[in-house]
């Protein structure tokens, strides 16, 4: 690699006005290197008196240059220490040599995310986005990216890559915090002789008010963060990242293969479970080969009393829903067709109404001593009594038979909490209730032999890798539209391995429009209404869509008929024989990214070159040609074979010359997917 840059560390101690990037030194001129090994560094400071450690992991036998880094910093001296700012990761001296960074040389990719519009890929270059020279006495431009609260992608995913257009290279960096954190790409140097440098932190007054006051012996440490340097662009970037990704996941499939999954909430029961509505559906999952089934919210609604949400954080079943044997009758009926069961919950919120909150208040998280969110607010789990009534859910939701739970997370809280005492309020403290958050979830799967939880959060409004990384899989949005999840699809699994990203697949769905304003409350029409939406070519995009992820099938599948429902089973057969492919595999984009309104053609491949295999989605939304050529001479030979081609529908038509696929989808609205070995 040229010019490699050393890897540094920024920390500012009791000033408040400092310009963190301009200055030619990563760290104050007085620290002192005590001690240098490959997995940590030590520095010392004389005045103020402290040691800052940078731990670090490296992964050359995987064969990537992932460098995984934190900060700790301890008060090694008799006076408190105040710390304002402390980087995970600040990396300088990138773009050193050839023409300016300036010069249309770098291109800086980005994902913006959105309720229902996440994994919105922008690629421009650093001028464009505001990172430009200014004047010779430090440049005061800067290109940032930055959250706060705990929804930490609901605007930006918390990652950047640098890709050096004249030296055919690129640098990524992502930042593994579950609550706000800060990026920020600028300029280092003097007149002409600039480079880039890259600072990532989760412990930055100026984003979220973060600072620590350390005592005498004190330390703190920094949330991860994780960079590195490939030779090639943005895919050779994300697919170093795939690959890092899956290393540092704390979870695996029990099975060793991600399941199969159906879902009854989106475009289907939208929360409003009956016996009499789940068992056609159970029945329909299992006939298609769905493995898992999840009863999603409602479960616990009495439907009549009050508004389902007045019952959070109590997690009893409204058993009267499900008839003779209540709710427990349902999971073993779900069992009973040779699938797991699974519920939803959402265990950090609890609504001020329900028992549990009367009966604990010291249980709420508060912020200035009241509760954060009213009437729906959130659980303290630094507090004992939060985990032992939590764990007792796990428990009787487990030997009722449960083996799967989708965690939601439907709201965020914010910057800061309390201290346990009530005395202070800090970002700290807020890091210290997620901190114990994620250690329950820890707990929860080590004393649950094979339960599978899913990361949910009005889709994928919390889908930092280091919330992702303790959980088996994640929702990649709530997008209600069939037609326009590709590009969701494209983007999510540049954001997180292909088979953590839960991707819905909703056949026979009724258009959003004809549902009623509440659907919870007012029934979606059944019967005929479903029965006039029977596409095949939109059964078949449906689940196009699911066969590039974890396959989320929900919709009224029961409505089907038998055309339907063979593209429904075929698919999924597909996606059992191709999931140990694509759960080595790494994302592909040979035409390119689309944006949500895209029109006319989008593909995206999983590529796993240790099996031979290239897995291709070509989706076609409307535009005048129903005709593609791709070119795959980057990820095949000229002998490469297509070894299968779905769906198996009219006028569908698909096949390579060499290393060219020329498909044809004559549907404005269809897609396909094509299984191709690589030689």
């Amino acid at each position: 690699m040229t010019n490699q840059p050393t890897p540094q560390f920024y920390v500012n101690f009791n000033v408040y006005n400092c310009n963190t990037y301009n200055n030619s030194n990563a760290f104050s001129s007085t620290a002192k290197c005590i001690s240098a090994e490959s997995n940590k560094v030590v520095w010392r400071y004389d005045t103020p008196s402290a040691e800052v450690t940078e731990h670090i992991t490296t992964y050359p036998e995987r064969g990537i240059s992932a460098r995984r880094q934190s900060t700790t910093i301890q008060n090694t001296g008799d006076d408190p220490l105040v710390v304002d700012t402390l980087s995970s990761v600040f990396v300088s001296g990138i773009g050193k040599g050839g023409r300016p960074w300036y010069d249309k040389r770098f291109v800086v990719h980005y994902a913006h995310s959105a309720w229902q519009g996440e994994g919105q890929w922008r690629h421009s270059f650093v001028e464009d986005v505001g990172l430009y020279p200014t004047y010779n006495h430090g440049h005061q431009t800067s290109f940032r990216l930055a959250s706060t609260g705990s929804w930490t992608t609901s605007h930006y995913h918390p990652l950047v890559i640098l890709e050096d257009k004249e030296l055919g290279e690129a640098w990524y960096f992502e930042i593994h915090s579950s609550l706000g954190w800060y990026i920020e790409v600028n300029a280092q140097g003097y007149k002409e002789d600039t480079s880039l440098c890259v600072f990532l932190s989760s412990a930055y007054e100026k984003n979220d008010g973060w600072y620590v006051s350390l005592a005498k012996g004190e330390s703190y440490t920094t949330s991860p963060a994780v960079w590195g340097h490939v030779k090639g662009g943005f895919e050779e970037a994300i697919a170093e990242l795939t690959i890092y990704r899956r290393l540092t996941y704390h979870t695996t499939f029990p099975t060793g293969l991600v399941p199969a999954c159906f879902n009854d909430y989106m475009n289907c029961l939208w929360a409003n479970p009956s016996r009499d509505r789940l068992i056609p559906l159970i029945d329909a999952a299992a006939e298609v080969g769905a493995e898992l089934f999840c009863i999603d919210a409602g479960w616990f609604w009495n439907g009549k009393e009050c508004h389902w949400s007045e019952t959070l954080g109590d997690w009893e079943a409204n058993d009267a829903l499900f008839g003779e044997g209540g709710l427990q009758s349902m999971v073993d009926y779900i069992q009973s067709k040779g699938m797991l069961a699974g519920v939803w919950l959402e265990i950090e919120t609890i609504h001020l109404s329900s028992s549990f909150a009367k009966a604990h208040p010291e249980a709420i998280l508060t912020r200035h001593g009241c509760p954060i969110g009213n009437p729906t607010s959130s659980l303290d789990y630094r507090q004992p009594v939060v985990r032992q009534h939590i764990m007792g859910v796990f428990d009787r939701l487990y030997q009722m038979g449960v083996r799967f739970i989708k965690n939601d997370y439907n709201h965020t809280v914010g910057l800061c909490a309390d201290s346990l005492d009530k005395k202070e309020c800090s970002v700290v403290h807020m890091q210290e209730h997620t901190s114990a958050f994620l250690a329950f979830v820890d707990q929860v799967m080590a004393t649950h032999e094979g339960l599978m939880i899913e990361n949910c959060g009005s889709g994928a409004m919390r889908c930092d890798h280091g919330t992702l990384s303790h959980f088996h899989v994640q929702s990649t949005s709530d997008q209600e539209y069939f037609d326009r999840y590709p590009s969701i699809i494209q983007g999510m699994v540049g954001c997180m391995p292909p088979e953590r990203a839960g991707i819905w697949a909703y056949p026979y769905p009724l258009d959003f429009h004809q549902m009623p304003a509440y659907p919870q409350i007012y029934p979606a029409p059944e019967g005929e209404a479903y029965e006039q939406i029977s596409n095949p070519w939109q059964t078949a995009f449906n689940m196009v869509n699911g066969l590039m992820g974890c396959m989320y099938l929900s919709g009224r599948i029961c409505y089907a008929d038998e055309a339907g429902k063979a593209l429904i089973a075929d698919a999924m057969a597909l996606y059992k024989r191709n999931r140990q492919v694509a759960m080595g595999a790494v994302p592909v984009y040979p035409t390119g990214l689309v944006r949500l309104s895209y029109e006319g053609f989008a593909t995206l491949g999983l590529l796993n070159r240790a099996t031979g295999k290239l897995l291709l989605a070509v989706w076609r939304a409307g535009g005048e040609s129903d005709t593609l050529d791709v070119d795959l001479s980057k990820y095949v030979t000229p002998s490469a074979q297509l070894a299968c081609t779905y769906p198996a529908l009219d006028g569908l038509c698909a096949h390579l010359s060499g290393q060219i696929l020329h498909i044809t989808i004559p549907e404005r609205m269809g897609a396909a997917y094509l299984e191709i070995t690589l030689a």
